[in-house]
């Protein structure tokens, strides 16, 4: 296997490393993108992008700039749904409104409306943002600056090397973070505006099951009481239990610290647990303006 080089070599093909690597290549620079597939965490049915987090309705750090970069990036690679509707508890009210103050909003019935946040289908949308970029499918043994060993003896060289891969690859900079197996149903009812209160409805899909106490990146099968347990928040949301049709299983890798930081020939970029489609064009902009 001929040694294959660039300027930016991105291990990981989920949505950070493509979207850096887009951003990289509309930049002018030589880039080369890394993987054994398109990422697996990056691809549940449907990703909802929302810098109101949590049952606590926390903002997001750097929410509304993130939530702002998302949308323009986003928006020309695939079809945006916007409007997600969050349940509000009158005695939260107060608290909740001091926090939206810089995001597009009103209020509804019981919760309130963020106009501006969104889900999408994130399989065409990788499919999308790797459209003419250098893809090398491989298994990455060892990272080696300048050099990424390859299964079968191959070598990659990147003057610069970015880590944006999740859960598979932490161990080749022994990155020492959570890795969160959850769990999406995909359905056949359809709700085209998202609703989010501990679980979320969006599309064909109920998400928001995610097991706190995993220690490796394994793939447990989805259990009765993860199932039971996204039927009972559906029911919360919308009064009925929607119909299932499938079963999706991701494991998410999260770091407690910043999600870009350098390391030894490069850079990083990962850890986002949940966060990674609001918070990548946001980074990846960042990190190739550094480049």
């Amino acid at each position: 296997m001929a040694l294959r080089e660039a300027e930016v070599v991105v291990l990981g093909a989920g949505v950070a490393g493509l979207v850096l690597a887009r951003r990289l290549q509309e930049r002018g620079l030589r880039v080369l993108v890394v993987a054994e597939a398109l990422g697996e965490a990056s691809r549940p049915p449907v990703a909802l992008v929302n810098p109101l987090r949590g049952r606590r309705f926390t903002l997001a750090e750097e929410g509304e700039e993130a939530l702002e970069r998302a949308l323009a990036f986003y928006g020309r690679f695939a079809e945006l749904h916007l409007g997600v509707f969050r349940p509000v508890p009158e005695a939260e009210r107060p608290k909740v409104a001091g926090r939206l103050s810089g995001l597009r909003h009103r209020w509804e019935g019981k919760g309130v409306l963020l106009e501006e946040a969104f889900w999408l289908e994130p399989r065409p949308l990788l499919a999308r943002l790797s459209e003419g970029l250098p893809l090398l499918w491989g298994r990455v043994l060892a990272w080696e600056p300048p050099y990424l060993a390859l299964e079968g003896g191959g070598r990659v060289r990147g003057e610069v090397l970015v880590y944006a891969g999740g859960s598979r690859g932490a161990h080749l900079l022994a990155l020492e973070g959570r890795h969160i197996p959850g769990l999406v149903l995909t359905l056949l009812d359809y709700f085209p505006r998202a609703l989010s209160y501990r679980v979320y409805l969006a599309g064909a899909a109920l998400g928001g099951s995610y097991l706190p106490q995993e220690e490796s990146p394994r793939m447990p099968p989805p259990t009765e009481g993860e199932v039971e347990w996204l039927l009972q928040g559906a029911e919360v949301l919308v009064g009925y239990r929607p119909r299932v049709a499938s079963a999706w299983r991701g494991v998410r890798f999260r770091l407690p610290g910043p999600h870009l930081f350098p390391v030894e020939g490069g850079f990083a970029l990962t850890g986002f647990g949940s966060t990674g489609f609001l918070y990548a064009p946001l980074l990846a902009e960042r990190l190739a303006s550094r480049l």
